[in-house]
C-alpha cells in the first residue's frame, strides 16, 4: 500500500464516513416520520369520506322509512284495488322522489313482488321478487341495497326499501327506492389528488368488488368499464347469487375484471373482526403506496384512500440525492487531497533521497554536497539539517583519514 493510499484511506475514515452514517440514520428517520404524517393524513381523510358516505345512506334509508308510513301508502298497501287509493299514493310517491335529484323512482311493491304504484308508472307491473332488497324488507327489515343494475334502467342504481305494515304490524307491502349512484360517486371523485398528487379513492363492497373509484371524474361515461373490479377472485356460489341479483347487469361472474389487491383483501378481512380502520401498503404500477382503508357502518363495506408514498417522502428522497452528492464530493476532495499532500511531503523526501544516494555513491564531491536547509515546511527543514550535520561529520572524518594517510606516507 502506498503512502497516498493510506492518506486516503485516513481522510475518508474521518470525514466521509461519519457523513455516511449521519446521512443514513437522519434520511431513514426523516422518511419513516414523513411516512408516520402521510398515515395520519391519508386516514383522516379516508375517515371522514366514510362517514359521509355512511350518512348519505342514512338519509336515504330514513326517506324511504319515512315514506313507508305516510297514511297515504299505508292505507293502499292495504287495499291495493282501490283505484283512488293508488292515485293518492302515486302522488305521494312523486313527492318523495322530487326529494332529492338522485332519486330515479320510488314505488310500492306488492306482496307478489310486483311495483304495484310508482313515481314513474312505467315502472308498474315490473317484477323485482328476486331482489334481495325486496326479500329483507318483506321480511320486516329496513334494506341498502348493493349496487346493482336496475331492470327497468339497466344502469347501476342503489335501491332503499323498507316494509309497509297495516293496522295489525303485519308487512301488507314494500317501499323501495332507486337512487342512482351520483351522490356517492361525487364524493368518491372528490378525493382524487385530495391528499397529494396522484391520491384515489375506491368503495369496495365486501365481497372485494370496487363500486366506486375516483378515476370516474370526468368519464362518467366509462364508469362501467372501471367499477365492478374484484380485488380478488369471488366464490363461484357467491358470484352466481350476485348474478342473479342482477348485480353486474348483461355480465356473468367468468366476465368480470379481477383486478388483484392481496394486501387490502388481508385489511379487510381484519377490520371484519376488529377496528374501523386499517393502514396498508401496496404496489402500483411499479410506485410504493400506503393507503387505508375504514370500515362504513350502514353497510358492511369499505371506502379506500391511497397515495404514492414519494408525495410525502419526496423531502427525505431529495435529501438522499443531496446526501449522495455530499459523500461523492468529500470522496473527491479526499482524494486530491491525498494526491497534494502526498506530493507535498514526498516530493522533498525524495529530492533529500536523491542528494543522499549522490553522497551515498561518490556521484557528488563531499567537499561540495549539501541539503537545502532553507525552503519546505519544517519537517523537511529539520530532515535536510540532520542531513546536512552528517555531511560535516562525514567531511571531518574524511579530512582526518587524509591527513592520517599524508602522514603515513612522509614517515
Amino acid at each position: 500500500m502506498r503512502f497516498w493510499h493510506k492518506v486516503l484511506i485516513a481522510l475518508v475514515v474521518v470525514g466521509v464516513v461519519p457523513i455516511v452514517l449521519v446521512s443514513a440514520v437522519s434520511v431513514t428517520r426523516t422518511r419513516d416520520q414523513l411516512t408516520a404524517l402521510g398515515v395520519t393524513n391519508i386516514q383522516q381523510r379516508s375517515s371522514s369520506t366514510a362517514s359521509a358516505i355512511d350518512a348519505y345512506l342514512q338519509s336515504r334509508l330514513g326517506d324511504i322509512v319515512l315514506v313507508a308510513k305516510l297514511p297515504e301508502i299505508t292505507r293502499y298497501a292495504q287495499n291495493l284495488g282501490d283505484a283512488a287509493a293508488k292515485t293518492s299514493a302515486r302522488a305521494a310517491l312523486s313527492a318523495a322522489a322530487a326529494r332529492s335529484p338522485e332519486y330515479e323512482s320510488v314505488a310500492v311493491v306488492d306482496k307478489n313482488g310486483t311495483i304495484a304504484a310508482a313515481s314513474i308508472q312505467s315502472d308498474e307491473g315490473t317484477s323485482v321478487k328476486f331482489r334481495e332488497y325486496f326479500i329483507t324488507a318483506f321480511g320486516g327489515t329496513p334494506y341498502i341495497s348493493d349496487p346493482s343494475y336496475s331492470v327497468i334502467t339497466l344502469r347501476p342504481a342503489l335501491f332503499f326499501s323498507s316494509p309497509v305494515r297495516d293496522a295489525n304490524g303485519q308487512v301488507a307491502a314494500v317501499v323501495r327506492t332507486r337512487v342512482n349512484l351520483n351522490a356517492v360517486w361525487d364524493l368518491v371523485e372528490a378525493d382524487a389528488g385530495s391528499v397529494g398528487s396522484g391520491a384515489h379513492g375506491f368503495l369496495v363492497d365486501d365481497y372485494g368488488i370496487r363500486i366506486a373509484v375516483s378515476e370516474t371524474k370526468g368519464h362518467r361515461d366509462q364508469a362501467d368499464s372501471l367499477i365492478y373490479k374484484p380485488i380478488a377472485p369471488i366464490d363461484p356460489q357467491v358470484a352466481a347469487k350476485l348474478a342473479a341479483d342482477k348485480r353486474f347487469g348483461a355480465k356473468t361472474p367468468d366476465q368480470l375484471v379481477v383486478d388483484p389487491l392481496p394486501e387490502l383483501k388481508t385489511a379487510m378481512d381484519t377490520l371484519k373482526s376488529a377496528g374501523s380502520s386499517m393502514a396498508f401498503a401496496y404496489s402500483l404500477a411499479g410506485a410504493d403506496q400506503r393507503g387505508v382503508t375504514t370500515r362504513l357502518r350502514s353497510k358492511p363495506w369499505s371506502y379506500v384512500l391511497a397515495v404514492p408514498l414519494t408525495d410525502y417522502t419526496r423531502a427525505a428522497d431529495d435529501a438522499t440525492v443531496n446526501a449522495a452528492l455530499t459523500i461523492a464530493i468529500g470522496l473527491l476532495l479526499s482524494l486530491l487531497m491525498a494526491v497534494v499532500l502526498t506530493r507535498s511531503l514526498v516530493g522533498p523526501l525524495r529530492g533529500l533521497l536523491h542528494r543522499a544516494t549522490q553522497v551515498s555513491t561518490g556521484d557528488i564531491d563531499l567537499r561540495e554536497a549539501y541539503f537545502d536547509t532553507q525552503t519546505g515546511d519544517d519537517v523537511i527543514r529539520e530532515v535536510a539539517s540532520a542531513f546536512d550535520r552528517m555531511l560535516t561529520a562525514l567531511r571531518f572524518y574524511a579530512l582526518a583519514d587524509e591527513d592520517a594517510a599524508r602522514a603515513a606516507r612522509t614517515r
